[in-house]
């Protein structure tokens, strides 16, 4: 126990630098060298006193007390060189002890660090394979088999990830991607250096490609018709417009698998027969990753013939109101494959021409330019296109003409409004005075009647004092009950 407590009480002596005097003091040596050096090279240390006092011993220490070399002075040559060969264990902190005329003194420590060449460097990932979906994360760890005092540099599709960014987060020795998207997919490499002054060492890995998968969007499901032998089949597609393959599709009929699966890309294709006019059931078709199954939605498996078409125009008119182009729809109420044609004045029109085009699949006509050559009777005409021995069914036709009225302005329409607006104001008041005035005239006509009333009653009486003197009793009483009434 003493001597390991004296050992600990001479390594911190050492450290400190604190001399041991027997008699006069020497001044502190210098120890110069190298901070840092490749393994297996060979590295020179030098002590140095400031004052020359002889005779000297010299000794190159490492750590808290490991004497490497001893050397002694007896001639005063400064300074004293060590030669030091370096290997894995060499890194640590060195000291230059002097003993003269009894005493030991202990120079500053110099720290020495071993470099060790970087070779065997390789990625590793997280998840392993690193094979993710949009919105995960994912790892990468570049290591070395051997190596110290490294610096790391990342590639992505050969180009230099500098610093961190949205894309990437650097830190020591990993690559680190939150959540992932389709520019993080791609081919990573990582180079560890370490250097050492002018020289350097350098070690790359192999490519690591990172894929990141696409989320699959739910398939849609279509047929078309072909005939085949003495039947129609049903040419059926299932198709999803994202995701990344492979893809497994799996096609139901009324709910029930259809005893064919496929897989590869976006899109497979089955084939079931079908009988014209009949309904053959529903279909779905159902599409599997490693992550996703997903459903589409139903569609009927009935092939309809076509009916009897009908047409609706439409005139297109410009900014300013006037007739610019003429739109003709065809309209048809049953019929799952169509084919559609126009004609003209019972003529057939030709797929392209000057002053028409077709759209959606020939279902409408537009009358680009519309003059006294293509005005007259329009009709459009329709069969199977699956059946090229039907017969076509034709619309009645519609008259297109060329004419040359014009919209009204707003202007004008407003001035017209304001003037509609103007009579019916008048023409209202007119009617109030009217009005009023046939009130007065019917109170004047009841005081005329009033008046008479009253004229006719005196006459009455005065015809009455004139028959009074003669003696007609009854007459006189059938008087008074005229005026009582």
């Amino acid at each position: 126990m003493g001597e390991n407590l004296g050992f600990q009480l001479m390594s911190v002596l050492l450290l400190a630098g604190v001399i041991t005097k027997t008699g006069g003091s020497i001044p502190r040596p210098r120890l110069t060298g190298p901070s840092m050096a490749y393994v297996k090279s060979t590295v020179m240390f030098e002590c140095k006193l400031s004052e020359t006092l002889l005779p000297l011993t010299y000794e190159l220490v490492k750590d808290s007390g490991e004497v490497l070399q001893t050397t002694d002075d007896s001639q005063g040559v400064q300074p004293i060189t060590f030669s030091l060969r370096v290997n894995e264990k060499s890194e640590g902190q060195y000291y230059c002890r002097v003993r003269a005329k009894g005493q030991t003194i202990t120079s500053h420590a110099l720290n020495f660090e071993v470099v060790i060449p970087v070779r065997g460097t390789h990625l590793v990932s997280n998840p392993d394979p690193p094979v993710i979906y949009e919105g995960k994360g994912f790892t990468l760890s570049c290591r070395v088999s051997k190596g110290t005092h490294l610096a790391y540099i990342w590639y992505h599709n050969k180009h230099e990830v500098a610093s961190s960014s949205s894309l990437h987060h650097l830190s020591g020795n990993m690559l680190t991607v939150d959540r992932a998207t389709e520019r993080h997919a791609g081919y990573y490499v990582c180079t560890a250096t370490n250097k050492m002054g002018n020289f350097s060492r350098a070690s790359s890995s192999l490519q690591v490609n990172v894929v990141v998968k696409k989320y699959l969007s739910a398939p849609t499901i279509s047929f078309t018709l072909y005939h085949y032998g003495s039947g129609y089949h049903a040419n059926v597609s299932c198709r999803s417009e994202r995701g990344s393959p492979p893809v497994k599709f799996q096609l139901l009929l009324d709910g029930k698998d259809v005893p064919v699966q496929q897989e590869g890309s976006l899109e497979a294709w089955f084939t079931l027969p079908v009988n014209v006019g009949m309904d053959m059931g529903t279909l779905q078709c159902r599409a599997e990753t490693d992550f996703q199954q997903l459903l589409s939605d139903p569609k009927d498996l009935e092939v309809v013939p076509v009916r009897r078409p009908s047409v609706a125009v439409e005139y297109l008119q410009t900014a300013d109101y006037v007739v610019a182009a003429a739109l003709l729809q065809c309209s048809i109420n049953s019929g799952t494959f169509p084919l559609f044609s126009w004609t003209f004045n019972h003529s057939s029109l030709p797929s392209q021409g000057h002053s028409h085009a077709f759209t959606l699949h020939g279902k409408s006509l537009i009358l680009t330019d519309i003059n006294a050559g293509n005005s007259g009777y329009y009709s459009c005409r329709v069969r199977d296109s699956f059946n090229s021995n039907s017969s076509w069914l034709e619309s009645e036709g519609v008259l297109v003409e060329q004419t040359d009225f014009k919209m009204p302005s707003v202007a004008v329409i407003a001035v017209a409004f304001c003037c509609f607006l103007l009579a019916i104001i008048v023409g209202g008041a007119c009617c109030l005075l009217w009005s009023i005035k046939r009130e007065r005239n019917q109170d004047g006509g009841n005081n005329q009647d009033v008046v008479l009333q009253e004229q006719t009653n005196t006459e009455a009486d005065c015809t009455m004092l004139e028959t009074g003197s003669e003696p007609q009793a009854e007459e006189m009483d059938t008087v008074v009950v005229e005026v009582e009434v």
